[in-house]
């Protein structure tokens, strides 16, 4: 067909090329639109958080001052306890307030009110309450229970008769717990709005502040003046200290508008664009097509086209040279892949044949493909390294994924070998089992080639523990002197591999420091072991330093990790036959608790972690045992406690530890016991009897709730009051009034 792809080619990008530039000047105009929006949304974000922090740290100021003067200024105190005939304390109490007042510029005005008298003292004036002009809300401050929260906007004045009252919002503070009088401070709602003109430029933008109840408190403007049309609300913000909200917003919306006819210049322009761009494009296509024309003319001429085309179907000759590619490309992809899993193979069968003997005596063999195989090791001696990632089934399995597991050992595979690797040795890093790397390290036989090796190894493990999750024990085998002799080295590096159950994780094991002398005996320990088990069966409790002495003995060097399992193993032997022996209640107890210590043994990689699982086990059936031999023992006890708590309720030292001590038994077991019986607990109990006792006394008595207390046994009577109110639900004076006024 002629002109096909260009025509093709041509209708195919030009629909793509128009929906691209439109959609990209849709955007555009989008964007900048919302840019200017969200900018103006920002700018206002921090002109209200400004004005809120402001504000909050004026009024937070102003509350810490009236604290501190009503916690530590003795004037104030001494004008609640002077009464109505000091006019001397009701002066210096003036003077603190002024004082108070000068240091905080915010505050319009203070006063305290002394209930005793109804005596409100201002800063300049000592009021009667009937004559004070704030009275409405002194009273409904007074009688209310939340005090302490900024608020009630309202018109102040102290006198009735002043010729103006500004309006302020005020907090009122407990001044004197006796008469429960009061410190009211006054802030002026002038103020606020001078702290809020002094975060936004009133000009353009407007803050206004609202109580919880979405009450004005004030603002930046007039609201008669500038109706809800002119002003466009941006932002709000909560005041979590006062429960109050501020908003911020633009007085005159329209001055985001003068972007749209830039917007609407912008997209024209676009247009104009986008038309030229569409003649410069079937230009371009129209000239450029002429090579394509002619590449195609030559590719009929090849057998390759007939070849593929035969198979293709009829189809263009952009797709059968397609074809022809494909097939190419594919056919090369997979003679690499084969190509890279057979020298794999090949790498890890050599690997295992150096290192499990059987290429003993064939140095030159195994050296030469060796190199083929990218390894070129040096002249001088062979090292076995095995590198054993700590904890892989317990955490690495349970947390990675198989697929993570392989990224996670590549890395720790190219780490190795980029560590040791150096112009003075090789190094050929193989898996040998799913949490094991071995590697065979081939260097120069100087006399630093071993310290070189430890440094490397060193450096190695510090980087895997700071940039993989999860550390690595290595052991190091002896040198061997050649490469075909290495079975030798890579055998005493799984036996230094083995040493990290007594040694501990994350280390470098070098076979060189293991001690030597041959298998060490265990009859000793097996004695330990025995006796450990007796021990425990009888409860006698030196059966814990018994198998804290056994831990500590067994990680001392002479055990590798097979005889340290055997010995635990032959512990949990004898301590199951012992157990055997118990009620099948604690048999269960025990079958629970050996499961785990069964799991560690044949799990956890470090005798700490051995150890501690042993030890978790065992106490929690000593602590089981225990309890069955006291519960069995000392049940029929529980009726005697009680009887001692209803006879001796009255002391106030009486405690667990006093009846621990009076019957022999452990003041937890008491507790635990007592409570099991009754289903309630000992002080519980206790504090329902001294009550009950109480209650007693006030009706049959005139005597004061302090002789009551003591009577009953409470040292102190606020504890007494307290108590009561939560058995009886009113306080000792309440629950007198109602029964004299029922009687």
């Amino acid at each position: 067909m002629r002109r096909s792809w260009f025509n093709r080619l041509l209708f195919s990008y030009l629909p793509v090329f128009l929906a691209v530039c439109v959609t990209l000047l849709l955007i555009t105009f989008v964007s900048v639109r919302q840019l200017s929006e969200r900018s103006a949304v920002r700018s206002n974000e921090a002109v209200a958080n400004n004005a809120l922090q402001l504000i909050e740290q004026s009024l937070r100021t102003i509350e810490d001052a009236m604290f501190h003067a009503v916690s530590s200024d003795a004037r104030i105190a001494a004008f609640y306890g002077a009464g109505d005939e000091s006019l001397a304390a009701s002066y210096k109490a003036a003077g603190a307030l002024n004082e108070l007042q000068s240091r905080l510029p915010a505050l319009h005005s203070l006063y305290l009110y002394r209930p005793e008298d109804r005596t409100v003292l201002g800063s300049s004036a000592v009021l009667g309450l009937d004559d004070f002009a704030d009275k409405p809300f002194l009273q409904a401050k007074f009688d209310a229970d939340a005090r302490y929260r900024w608020g009630d906007r309202r018109p102040f004045a102290e006198s009735p008769l002043a010729p103006r009252q500004p309006e302020v919002i005020s907090l009122a503070k407990i001044a004197d717990l006796r008469t429960k009088g009061l410190l009211v401070a006054n802030v002026g709602v002038d103020t606020l709005r001078e702290l809020l003109l002094r975060s936004t430029d009133a000009s353009s933008g407007y803050l206004e502040l609202f109580d919880e109840r979405g009450r004005r408190i004030a603002s930046t403007f007039d609201p008669a003046e500038t109706g809800e049309r002119e002003r466009k609300r941006l932002v709000a913000a909560d005041m979590p200290y006062t429960g109050w909200r501020i908003e911020a917003g633009l007085l005159r919306p329209g001055l985001i508008g003068w972007v749209e006819p830039v917007l609407y210049g912008s997209v024209s322009l676009g247009a104009l664009c986008v038309a030229a761009g569409l003649a410069w494009i079937v230009y371009v296509s129209r000239r450029h097509y002429r090579p394509i024309e002619s590449l195609l003319r030559q590719i009929g001429t090849f057998s390759l086209k007939k070849t593929v085309a035969s198979a293709s179907g009829g189809r263009d000759e952009f797709q059968t040279i397609g074809l022809a590619l494909d097939s190419l490309w594919d056919q090369s992809n997979r003679l690499s892949r084969e190509n890279e899993e057979n020298r794999k193979f090949k790498r890890s069968h050599l690997f295992r044949s150096l290192t499990e003997g059987r290429a003993d005596g064939a140095a030159r063999e195994a050296r030469r493909e060796a190199e083929q195989l990218g390894f070129k090791p040096d002249e001088g001696p062979a090292t076995a390294v095995i590198v054993e990632i700590d904890r892989y089934f317990a955490n690495v399995c349970r947390h990675y994924s198989d697929r993570d597991r392989q990224l996670l050992k590549y890395a720790l595979q190219s780490a190795i070998e980029e560590t040791l690797a150096s112009p003075d040795a090789a190094v050929w890093p193989e898996w040998v089992a799913e949490h094991r790397l071995g590697a065979i390290v081939s260097h120069r036989g100087d006399s630093y080639a071993e310290r070189r090796l430890a440094e490397g190894l060193e450096r190695f493990r510090g980087w895997t523990e700071r940039h993989l999750p999860f550390t690595v024990t290595i052991g190091v085998g002896a040198p061997s002197e050649r490469l075909d002799t290495v079975s030798s080295s890579f055998q005493t590096a799984k036996e230094a591999i083995g040493y990290k159950v007594p040694l501990g994780l994350n280390r470098v094991i070098p076979f060189r420091e293991l001690p030597s002398g041959g298998s060490p005996e265990i009859v000793q320990e097996l004695q330990r072991v025995k006796e450990l088990s007796r021990t425990f069966r009888m409860g006698e409790p030196e059966w814990t330093e018994q198998l804290a002495a056994l831990l500590e003995a067994l990680p001392d060097g002479r055990f590798g990790a097979e005889q340290i399992k055997h010995v635990l193993f032959m512990l949990l032997f004898h301590i199951q036959r012992e157990m055997m022996d118990m009620p099948p209640e604690l048999q269960s107890v025990w079958l629970s608790e050996s499961s785990r210590i069964e799991r560690s043994l044949k799990q956890d990689e470090t005798l700490a972690d051995i150890g501690d699982a042993f030890r978790e086990a065992l106490e929690a059936v000593a602590a089981r045992i225990a309890e069955w031999r006291e519960t069995k023992i000392n049940r029929s006890v529980v009726q005697e406690v009680k009887r001692y708590i209803d006879e001796r309720y009255a002391d106030p030292n009486l405690s667990l530890a006093v009846l621990g001590d009076e019957f022999r038994i452990h003041p937890t077991s008491i507790s635990r016991l007592f409570k099991e019986e009754y289903g309630v607990k000992f002080v519980d109990y206790v504090n329902e009897v001294r009550v009950e006792r109480a209650i007693g006394l006030m009706e049959q008595t005139g005597l004061a709730v302090q002789d009551i207390a003591e009577k009953v046994g409470f040292v102190h009577s606020q504890t007494f009051i307290k108590m009561f109110k939560k058995i009886t639900g009113f306080t000792p004076g309440t629950y007198r009034k109602e029964k004299a006024g029922a009687g």
